[in-house]
């Protein structure tokens, strides 16, 4: 497996694979804890490191010998592992984690041939929507695929079992968890110039992830334009930790130009939140105006009129919080999605016969 080592999806994947019984051996070029071998940086530049490392990964393969190799991002190590050629001789599986083929293809015309390039040199490949899905096929006609969603733990889904459901005409402030970093895709300043108003009037208050580019930014308007508590932060938790800290919110908000499958929405929905989203192709597969909020994440009006409207003419929150759980009951559950990788490269040795 070579994937970010810093991340929490490459953990979460990690450990639950090797529940299951998989020996997995974790390679990265970022530290982590659970990082098993240390690839070495042999650039300054982020982007050259992915290029140069493909020689370690061919030695790194031929040492280990592994059944299948499986890299994460198509245009950081499906990228490096295409370079390998490792997969002349052993099958490779691509995870496709979303903004590699949303957003990487688009930034220049190597950026695209490097997509793919990695494409190309899969045995098979595993997205998180049938969003994406289309988009890998505009890119390279892949004929091996899997459409497995980030799903949840057990522990998640007891949150809504003492979680006590209620109108939201009934409450104030709502609580609204923003949990997406501050990189510019992801929308977060727009969600504050929108609900402004709704700020301060102490009509709800929102709690953002203290990580990303832009939070400084983010801050210095803050403190310029609000007072109190109604805006707080929240630091990296650990995944238990963090699992009993959804239980505090009512709305889930996302407000991102780009995404797919957001596992942040799948974890809300499990936790019993009421998801207001934007309204982008990625997120379909999960949430339509029957079960959230949908909006224009590009008009400040729209985001303001959908928790307006959450507010003072609140649709039968319990009913939908109750369906959405049940969404994810059927089709979330992070253990049966790792079963059904396991299930999918199974398939894939047998093929490679």
């Amino acid at each position: 497996m070579l994937a970010d080592g810093r991340a929490v999806h490459t953990v979460r994947y990690q450990e639950q694979l090797r529940r299951a019984g998989v020996d997995v051996v974790l390679a990265s070029l970022e530290r982590g804890e659970t990082v098993d071998i240390q690839l070495k940086k042999k650039s300054v530049s982020r982007s050259l490191s992915y290029v140069f490392v493909n020689r370690e990964i061919k030695e790194l393969v031929r040492k280990i010998n592994p059944e299948i190799v499986n890299p994460h991002f198509a245009s950081t190590y499906g990228f490096s592992v295409a370079l390998s050629k490792v997969w002349k001789r052993i099958p490779v599986a691509l995870h496709c984690l979303g903004s590699d083929i949303l957003i990487s293809p688009g930034k220049s015309i190597a950026h695209r041939r490097k997509v793919m390039y990695a494409l190309s040199k899969t045995a098979h490949v595993f997205v998180d929507s049938t969003y994406v899905k289309s988009k890998v096929q505009e890119l390279h006609r892949v004929e091996n695929y899997e459409v497995i969603p980030w799903g949840v733990e057990p522990e998640m889904l007891e949150i809504i079992k003492n979680k006590r459901l209620i109108d939201f005409t009934e409450k104030r402030p709502i609580s609204i968890l923003c949990p997406r970093p501050f990189n510019k895709i992801y929308n977060n300043l727009f969600v504050l110039e929108s609900l402004a108003g709704l700020i301060k009037e102490k009509q709800i208050t929102i709690t953002f992830s203290s990580r990303g580019d832009e939070l400084d930014k983010f801050n210095n308007i803050v403190s310029r334009k609000f007072s109190g508590d109604a805006i707080e932060f929240y630091d990296f938790k650990p995944r238990n930790e963090y699992i009993n800290f959804l239980a505090g919110f009512d709305i889930y908000l996302s407000a991102s130009l780009s995404d797919s499958s957001p596992a942040s929405l799948i974890e809300a929905m499990a936790a019993g939140l009421y998801p207001v989203v934007g309204d982008i192709p990625g997120v379909k597969d999960w949430v339509d105006r029957n079960n959230a909020s949908l909006f224009n994440p590009k008009d400040n009006q729209s985001l303001y009129n959908a928790i307006y409207n959450l507010l003072n003419n609140s649709p039968d929150i319990s009913a939908i919080i109750k369906l959405n759980y049940e969404k994810v009951m059927a089709n979330g559950l992070f253990e049966k999605n790792i079963q059904q990788t396991i299930q999918a490269m199974e398939g894939l040795l047998e093929n490679a016969g």
